[in-house]
């Protein structure tokens, strides 16, 4: 399979800086699983990414949030969304990245988002024991998603 893993978040905002570790882990297991992995890591995610979703059978975005959930995580497949929210740190959403792919004629992968709870996103280069925590059962709770939609 044909894999793109977008990661994305400030790495000098203590737990803001999951999406591209957690990014970097997902494709490295991807990848020893034998699927072909592109790995795409940014601050923000960009319209530009759209480009890099040609000939890819999935796509994995990954991102920390500052929701709580349940469990820590959550994993979604992505619908599109037309809906911006203004010009803010997050105005290209996976949704929205998707809509704009369709509206460019690109063949859209199916779509998983994966968003992982932070604790801390105070100024600082590694991530806090709990999000650290969080990702690693995200990845694990990701591996058996995987399994059971592929």
């Amino acid at each position: 399979m044909n894999v793109i893993v977008l990661g994305y978040g400030n790495p000098f905002r203590t737990d803001d800086g999951v999406g591209p570790v957690g990014a970097e882990a997902i494709a490295q297991w991807l990848e020893d699983e034998g699927h072909e992995v592109t790995t795409w890591i940014g601050q923000q995610l960009l319209p530009e990414v759209v480009l890099e979703l040609e000939g890819k059978d999935l796509a994995i975005f990954v991102d920390a949030s500052v929701e709580q959930y349940p469990e820590g995580f959550r994993i979604c497949e992505v619908l599109p969304s037309a809906d911006l929210d203004g010009l803010n740190l997050h105005t290209c959403t996976p949704g929205w990245i998707m809509h704009l792919a369709m509206q460019m004629n690109v063949d859209v992968p199916k779509m998983i988002m994966i968003t992982i709870s932070g604790a801390n996103f105070d100024f600082g280069d590694s991530l806090s024991k709990l999000c650290l925590e969080r990702m690693n059962n995200a990845l694990e709770s990701f591996k058996k998603y995987f399994a059971h939609i592929f």
